[in-house]
Formats: C-alpha cells, sequence, structure tokens
C-alpha cells in the first residue's frame, strides 16, 4: 500500500491462481486492517501483557495480551512468556513488545509438487525483547510508538534490581482528548439581540456543532470573523465589536455572544437597532469559526 492506494484483488471463475494471488488478497485485508487500527484506535497495550518479577530473581514474566503499535499492526503474545534478566553487572532495560517481521518467527514449512517448498504458516507472536535505550545499532535501536513499552527494569548482578516499572507502560486505555472544529457559513450566520430585543447587550448566534459527533459537551472556543467598519447612518465611519463570550454548551451547539459596548465611535446605537442583527449576517458577513476538544 502507498499512499492510501489499495488494489482489491478479484478473481474470476477459470482463473489460474498463484501463491502471489492469494497473498495479494491477504495483504489487502492486513493492510486495510492497519490503516483502520492507526486511524481510528489510540496504539499502545490493550489488554494483558502484564509484567512480574521480584527484587533478586533472575527473570521477569510477560503475561499474554494484545496491543498495536503506532503504523496500526497488531501484536499478539499468545502465551505468558519467560524472559531472563540480561546477564549483565548493571543497567537499565526497557522491556518491549514489538510486532514481528515474517522471516522472525518460526514457521512451518511443507512440501509442494515438483521438488518445491515453503512456508504455510507463520506465527503472529509479537517480539517481546530486553532493549537498551541507548543503543544505537539499527537492529537494536529503541523506536518510540513501533516498540510498546512494557516496563523499565534495572539490573544489578545479572538480576532485579527493583521490581518492574511499569509507570512507562504505552496503554492505549489512557484518555486522550478529542477535537472537532468547524466554522458557520459566511452570509448565513443567523444573528440576533442580545439578551432580548427589549434591552439588548449584544448579538448572539447559536453554532451548530454536531458535525463534530462530540458524546458529551466539550470545552469549546471561538472566534467571530467578519468586517468591523460600517457607515452609519449619518454617513460616518463606524466600528461594530466587543468581548466573545460563550454560553449553554451542549454536544451539539454552543452559543456565541459578542457584547456590544458603545464608546464613540465603537457600536454607535444603531448596533442595538433590530435591524442590525441582518446588517452583520449579509452586509458585515460575520460568521463563527470554533473548536472544541471532549476529554
Amino acid at each position: 500500500m502507498t499512499d492510501l492506494g489499495f488494489e482489491r484483488p478479484r478473481f474470476f471463475d477459470g482463473e489460474r491462481l498463484t501463491a502471489q494471488d492469494l497473498l495479494a488478497a491477504q495483504g489487502y485485508e492486513r493492510e486495510l486492517r492497519w490503516l483502520h487500527n492507526r486511524t481510528l484506535h489510540p496504539w499502545g497495550v490493550g489488554r494483558g501483557l502484564t509484567v512480574s518479577g521480584t527484587r533478586g530473581e533472575g527473570s521477569v514474566t510477560v503475561g499474554a495480551g494484545y496491543a498495536l503499535d503506532c503504523l496500526g499492526r497488531d501484536i499478539i503474545v499468545a502465551q505468558d512468556t519467560v524472559l531472563q534478566v540480561p546477564a549483565v553487572p548493571t543497567g537499565t532495560y526497557l522491556l518491549t513488545v514489538s510486532w514481528a517481521d515474517d522471516d522472525e518467527p518460526p514457521a512451518i514449512r511443507r512440501s509442494g509438487l515438483c521438488g518445491t517448498e515453503g512456508v504455510v504458516r507463520l506465527s503472529e507472536q509479537g517480539l517481546v525483547r530486553w532493549q537498551d535505550p541507548k543503543a544505537t545499532e539499527a537492529n537494536a535501536r529503541f523506536t518510540a510508538g513501533q516498540d510498546v513499552v512494557l516496563a523499565e527494569v534495572k539490573v544489578s548482578g545479572c538480576a532485579l534490581a527493583a521490581t518492574p516499572d511499569t509507570s512507562r507502560r504505552d496503554d492505549a486505555a489512557v484518555d486522550r482528548p478529542y477535537v472537532g472544529a468547524g466554522a458557520t457559513v459566511v452570509g448565513e450566520t443567523p444573528w440576533r439581540l442580545w439578551p432580548d430585543d427589549s434591552s439588548p447587550r449584544g448579538v448572539a448566534t447559536t453554532v451548530s456543532t454536531a458535525s463534530a459527533a462530540f458524546v458529551t459537551a466539550p470545552r469549546y472556543q471561538a472566534s467571530v470573523i467578519g468586517e468591523r467598519t460600517f457607515r452609519a447612518r449619518d454617513g460616518s465611519a463606524a466600528v461594530a465589536d466587543g468581548p466573545v463570550s460563550l454560553a449553554a454548551p451542549t454536544a451539539s451547539s454552543v452559543e456565541v455572544r459578542v457584547e456590544l459596548m458603545s464608546i464613540g465611535e465603537l457600536n454607535p446605537p444603531e448596533v442595538l437597532d433590530p435591524s442590525f442583527p441582518d446588517r452583520l449576517r449579509g452586509e458585515l458577513g460575520w460568521h463563527v469559526t470554533w473548536i472544541g476538544v471532549e476529554a
């Protein structure tokens, strides 16, 4: 797959299928799943992969589990795995799990016709290993996101110097904020006097944020965009502007208010006339850009 380009294998009656055709069908489904994973799911440990060990012991046990790396690849550890502590006098290591290339796990081979032979089963077992965070060799270098951290371990005298530290564990279940943003349409944003026509202090509009599909009311920020200068009734230049505030936030909307205090050329009395919101929408093109962050 390159640049989101997929070729979906298709077959027809009577077609002579080769191993490459069948591998292409598998590859299409795998690449599509990886794209789904990295687009819609956070990477890290999704289930299991617990780490246990006691100070003074020479090994740790990694429980069975499942994780995703930052490329969306599935990392499976099918059964509990025991790792010997690195045989060094002293040091600090990361215990990680990574996606294993097809040439790394044990494979099952089978003989074919005409003296051929090939691999017919590949293990999906993830690569559980110790990594030195200071290593620079290409085959040993720690790569954040592709090597999922399970614990940090201090070694002394070829044994655990302390219980494995899981505070650095890459956990996919950690809450991450969801961000949505949008804008109202220029010339179609329905402004009204606020708080009401009888004693207005400014203007307001209710902005729909339904396109973001928030589940709960997020924290909103908003800006009012548009022309501020206009020609007053007496022909003089005037300015309409004021502080923006937000009210009544919900998962699908928020009210945007602009207080129009009259000071000299700023906000002459006519900005609070019932007809002025129509000038804001049309002539001045006032509209709203917004962003919401849902925890």
